[in-house]
Protein backbone atom coordinates (compact mmCIF):
# COMPACT_ATOMS: atom_id res chain seq x y z
CA UNK A 1 0.00 0.00 0.00
CA UNK A 2 1.39 3.43 -0.97
CA UNK A 3 1.88 6.24 1.51
CA UNK A 4 -1.02 8.23 0.02
CA UNK A 5 -3.33 5.24 0.43
CA UNK A 6 -2.22 4.83 4.04
CA UNK A 7 -2.89 8.50 4.79
CA UNK A 8 -6.31 8.26 3.15
CA UNK A 9 -7.06 5.13 5.18
CA UNK A 10 -6.03 6.85 8.45
CA UNK A 11 -8.19 9.85 7.56
CA UNK A 12 -11.26 7.69 6.95
CA UNK A 13 -10.63 5.73 10.14
CA UNK A 14 -10.37 8.93 12.21
CA UNK A 15 -13.47 10.33 10.57
CA UNK A 16 -15.48 7.22 11.42
CA UNK A 17 -14.18 7.30 15.00
CA UNK A 18 -15.16 10.97 15.41
CA UNK A 19 -18.65 10.22 14.16
CA UNK A 20 -18.90 7.29 16.53
CA UNK A 21 -17.85 9.33 19.58
CA UNK A 22 -20.20 12.15 18.60
CA UNK A 23 -23.10 9.76 17.98
CA UNK A 24 -22.50 8.00 21.30
CA UNK A 25 -22.38 11.29 23.19
CA UNK A 26 -25.52 12.48 21.42
CA UNK A 27 -27.32 9.29 22.40
CA UNK A 28 -26.16 9.46 26.02
CA UNK A 29 -26.91 13.17 26.41
CA UNK A 30 -23.91 13.76 28.67
CA UNK A 31 -21.11 11.45 29.74
CA UNK A 32 -17.52 11.29 30.92
CA UNK A 33 -14.66 10.11 28.75
CA UNK A 34 -14.51 6.88 30.78
CA UNK A 35 -18.18 6.14 30.10
CA UNK A 36 -17.75 6.86 26.40
CA UNK A 37 -14.67 4.64 26.20
CA UNK A 38 -16.56 1.81 27.87
CA UNK A 39 -19.54 2.24 25.53
CA UNK A 40 -17.39 2.33 22.38
CA UNK A 41 -14.90 -0.29 23.63
CA UNK A 42 -11.89 1.88 22.78
CA UNK A 43 -9.15 3.49 24.87
CA UNK A 44 -9.86 6.56 26.96
CA UNK A 45 -7.01 8.43 25.25
CA UNK A 46 -8.63 7.99 21.84
CA UNK A 47 -11.95 9.24 23.19
CA UNK A 48 -10.29 12.29 24.78
CA UNK A 49 -8.42 13.17 21.58
CA UNK A 50 -11.60 13.07 19.53
CA UNK A 51 -13.63 14.95 22.15
CA UNK A 52 -11.13 17.82 22.13
CA UNK A 53 -11.25 17.90 18.34
CA UNK A 54 -15.04 18.03 18.47
CA UNK A 55 -14.92 20.78 21.09
CA UNK A 56 -12.49 22.75 18.97
CA UNK A 57 -14.94 22.47 16.09
CA UNK A 58 -17.80 23.60 18.34
CA UNK A 59 -19.78 20.35 18.30
CA UNK A 60 -19.44 19.49 22.01
CA UNK A 61 -19.03 21.32 25.32
CA UNK A 62 -17.20 20.34 28.51
CA UNK A 63 -18.19 20.97 32.11
CA UNK A 64 -15.54 19.79 34.58
CA UNK A 65 -15.25 16.09 33.54
CA UNK A 66 -18.62 15.78 31.81
CA UNK A 67 -19.08 16.15 28.06
CA UNK A 68 -22.30 16.99 26.19
CA UNK A 69 -23.39 17.93 22.68
CA UNK A 70 -23.18 21.67 22.07
CA UNK A 71 -26.41 23.64 21.70
CA UNK A 72 -25.14 25.23 18.48
CA UNK A 73 -22.37 24.66 15.98
CA UNK A 74 -20.61 27.99 16.53
CA UNK A 75 -16.84 27.72 16.26
CA UNK A 76 -15.30 27.85 19.73
CA UNK A 77 -11.81 28.70 20.83
CA UNK A 78 -9.38 25.89 21.42
CA UNK A 79 -9.11 25.15 25.18
CA UNK A 80 -5.95 26.20 26.95
CA UNK A 81 -3.21 23.62 27.18
CA UNK A 82 -3.41 23.67 30.97
CA UNK A 83 -7.03 22.46 30.85
CA UNK A 84 -6.27 19.11 29.19
CA UNK A 85 -4.00 17.65 31.88
CA UNK A 86 -6.78 18.20 34.44
CA UNK A 87 -8.51 15.06 33.20
CA UNK A 88 -5.80 13.12 31.46
CA UNK A 89 -3.29 13.12 34.32
CA UNK A 90 -5.64 12.45 37.23
CA UNK A 91 -4.91 8.74 37.29
CA UNK A 92 -1.17 9.28 36.79
CA UNK A 93 -0.85 11.79 39.64
CA UNK A 94 -2.60 9.42 42.03
CA UNK A 95 -0.06 6.66 41.36
CA UNK A 96 3.18 8.40 42.34
CA UNK A 97 4.50 7.74 45.82
CA UNK A 98 7.38 8.80 48.02
CA UNK A 99 9.12 5.46 47.35
CA UNK A 100 9.00 6.00 43.57
CA UNK A 101 10.38 9.53 43.84
CA UNK A 102 13.08 8.51 46.31
CA UNK A 103 14.16 5.64 44.06
CA UNK A 104 14.49 8.04 41.14
CA UNK A 105 16.63 10.39 43.25
CA UNK A 106 18.85 7.51 44.36
CA UNK A 107 19.30 6.40 40.75
CA UNK A 108 19.66 9.79 39.03
CA UNK A 109 21.13 11.92 41.79
CA UNK A 110 19.77 15.27 43.07
CA UNK A 111 16.60 16.29 41.22
CA UNK A 112 14.38 19.37 41.15
CA UNK A 113 10.61 19.14 41.54
CA UNK A 114 10.19 20.03 37.86
CA UNK A 115 12.60 17.28 36.78
CA UNK A 116 10.77 14.69 38.90
CA UNK A 117 7.42 15.92 37.62
CA UNK A 118 8.58 15.53 34.01
CA UNK A 119 9.97 12.07 34.76
CA UNK A 120 6.71 10.80 36.28
CA UNK A 121 4.31 12.79 34.09
CA UNK A 122 2.82 14.79 36.95
CA UNK A 123 3.02 18.32 38.37
CA UNK A 124 5.80 19.84 40.46
CA UNK A 125 3.22 20.78 43.09
CA UNK A 126 2.24 17.11 43.48
CA UNK A 127 5.92 16.15 43.77
CA UNK A 128 6.49 18.74 46.50
CA UNK A 129 3.45 17.63 48.51
CA UNK A 130 4.42 13.95 48.17
CA UNK A 131 7.96 14.58 49.44
CA UNK A 132 6.97 17.01 52.23
CA UNK A 133 6.81 14.24 54.84
CA UNK A 134 10.16 12.81 53.73
CA UNK A 135 11.74 16.25 54.15
CA UNK A 136 10.25 16.78 57.63
CA UNK A 137 11.39 13.30 58.78
CA UNK A 138 14.91 13.73 57.41
CA UNK A 139 14.68 10.99 54.80
CA UNK A 140 15.42 13.62 52.15
CA UNK A 141 16.95 17.10 52.18
CA UNK A 142 16.60 20.09 49.85
CA UNK A 143 19.74 21.81 48.60
CA UNK A 144 19.80 25.21 46.88
CA UNK A 145 21.98 25.04 43.78
CA UNK A 146 22.17 28.18 41.68
CA UNK A 147 18.73 29.30 42.80
CA UNK A 148 17.09 25.88 42.24
CA UNK A 149 16.13 23.57 45.09
CA UNK A 150 17.11 19.95 44.51
CA UNK A 151 15.97 16.92 46.48
CA UNK A 152 18.92 14.84 47.73
CA UNK A 153 19.54 11.71 49.80
CA UNK A 154 21.20 12.59 53.15
CA UNK A 155 24.84 11.56 53.15
CA UNK A 156 25.20 11.49 49.36
CA UNK A 157 27.54 13.80 47.48
CA UNK A 158 25.66 17.08 47.50
CA UNK A 159 25.86 19.64 44.68
CA UNK A 160 28.79 22.03 45.06
CA UNK A 161 28.00 25.50 46.33
CA UNK A 162 29.86 28.73 45.53
CA UNK A 163 29.85 29.57 49.27
CA UNK A 164 30.32 26.95 51.94
CA UNK A 165 28.29 28.66 54.64
CA UNK A 166 26.57 31.84 55.64
CA UNK A 167 25.91 33.39 59.04
CA UNK A 168 22.31 33.87 60.17
CA UNK A 169 21.88 36.59 62.81
CA UNK A 170 19.17 35.88 65.40
CA UNK A 171 18.78 37.83 68.65
CA UNK A 172 22.42 38.95 68.56
CA UNK A 173 23.74 35.37 68.31
CA UNK A 174 25.55 34.25 65.18
CA UNK A 175 25.22 30.60 64.12
CA UNK A 176 26.97 29.16 61.02
CA UNK A 177 24.41 27.65 58.69
CA UNK A 178 24.97 25.96 55.29
CA UNK A 179 23.51 28.07 52.52
CA UNK A 180 22.40 25.02 50.57
CA UNK A 181 20.30 23.33 53.26
CA UNK A 182 16.71 24.53 53.61
CA UNK A 183 15.35 23.40 56.98
CA UNK A 184 11.58 22.98 57.33
CA UNK A 185 9.92 25.88 59.10
CA UNK A 186 8.05 23.63 61.48
CA UNK A 187 11.29 22.07 62.75
CA UNK A 188 12.86 25.35 63.90
CA UNK A 189 12.82 25.96 67.65
CA UNK A 190 10.66 28.92 68.58
CA UNK A 191 11.56 31.58 71.10
CA UNK A 192 8.71 30.36 73.30
CA UNK A 193 10.25 26.88 73.53
CA UNK A 194 13.53 28.21 74.96
CA UNK A 195 12.40 31.26 76.90
CA UNK A 196 12.91 29.55 80.29
CA UNK A 197 16.61 28.89 79.68
CA UNK A 198 19.54 31.22 79.29
CA UNK A 199 21.78 31.24 76.24
CA UNK A 200 24.62 29.65 78.23
CA UNK A 201 22.33 26.80 79.37
CA UNK A 202 21.21 26.12 75.81
CA UNK A 203 24.71 26.13 74.34
CA UNK A 204 26.08 23.96 77.15
CA UNK A 205 23.28 21.39 76.80
CA UNK A 206 23.70 20.98 73.05
CA UNK A 207 25.89 18.10 71.84
CA UNK A 208 28.87 18.77 69.60
CA UNK A 209 27.23 18.45 66.19
CA UNK A 210 30.19 19.57 64.12
CA UNK A 211 33.71 18.30 63.72
CA UNK A 212 36.56 20.10 62.01
CA UNK A 213 38.52 17.90 59.68
CA UNK A 214 41.11 19.67 57.57
CA UNK A 215 38.96 21.60 55.08
CA UNK A 216 35.80 19.59 55.77
CA UNK A 217 32.72 20.39 57.87
CA UNK A 218 30.52 17.49 59.02
CA UNK A 219 26.92 18.37 59.87
CA UNK A 220 24.39 16.21 61.74
CA UNK A 221 21.50 14.62 59.93
CA UNK A 222 18.07 16.16 60.27
CA UNK A 223 16.90 12.94 61.93
CA UNK A 224 19.52 13.36 64.67
CA UNK A 225 18.57 17.01 65.17
CA UNK A 226 14.85 16.12 65.40
CA UNK A 227 15.59 13.41 67.94
CA UNK A 228 17.58 15.84 70.09
CA UNK A 229 14.78 18.39 69.83
CA UNK A 230 12.18 15.84 70.96
CA UNK A 231 14.31 14.84 73.96
CA UNK A 232 14.79 18.48 74.94
CA UNK A 233 11.05 19.14 74.69
CA UNK A 234 10.27 16.09 76.84
CA UNK A 235 12.79 17.30 79.42
CA UNK A 236 11.19 20.76 79.48
CA UNK A 237 7.68 19.27 79.77
CA UNK A 238 8.78 17.20 82.78
CA UNK A 239 10.06 20.27 84.62
CA UNK A 240 6.94 22.22 83.67
CA UNK A 241 4.80 19.53 85.34
CA UNK A 242 7.03 19.65 88.44
CA UNK A 243 6.73 23.45 88.62
CA UNK A 244 2.94 23.24 88.26
CA UNK A 245 2.74 20.68 91.08
CA UNK A 246 4.94 22.80 93.33
CA UNK A 247 2.79 25.87 92.67
CA UNK A 248 -0.30 23.94 93.76
CA UNK A 249 1.45 22.65 96.89
CA UNK A 250 2.58 26.16 97.82
CA UNK A 251 -1.03 27.35 97.64
CA UNK A 252 -1.89 24.87 100.42
CA UNK A 253 1.32 25.00 102.42
CA UNK A 254 -0.50 24.87 105.80
CA UNK A 255 -2.42 21.74 104.89
CA UNK A 256 0.75 20.03 103.65
CA UNK A 257 2.60 20.93 106.88
CA UNK A 258 -0.31 19.63 108.97
CA UNK A 259 -0.34 16.31 107.07
CA UNK A 260 3.42 16.00 107.50
CA UNK A 261 3.28 16.73 111.21
CA UNK A 262 0.43 14.25 111.71
CA UNK A 263 2.36 11.56 109.88
CA UNK A 264 5.44 12.24 111.98
CA UNK A 265 3.48 11.89 115.26
CA UNK A 266 1.92 8.61 114.14
CA UNK A 267 5.32 7.19 113.28
CA UNK A 268 6.81 8.30 116.61
CA UNK A 269 3.92 6.81 118.61
CA UNK A 270 4.49 3.44 116.96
Amino acid sequence: MSSSQELRSDFYREEILMETVFDALKAMGKATSVELAARLDISREEVLNELWELKKAGFVDKSVYTWRVADNNVQQEQPEQAELPEETTTATVAKISECDLTAAIEQRGPQTADELATLFGTTSRKVASTLAMAISKGRLIRVNQNGKFRYCIPGDNLPAEPKAASVAETDGKAFPQPTGVALPVQEAATQEDIKTETVADIVQSLPSFTETRADDLVLPSLHMANRGLRRAKNHVQKWERICAALRELNKHRDIVRHIFDSSSRIVSEK
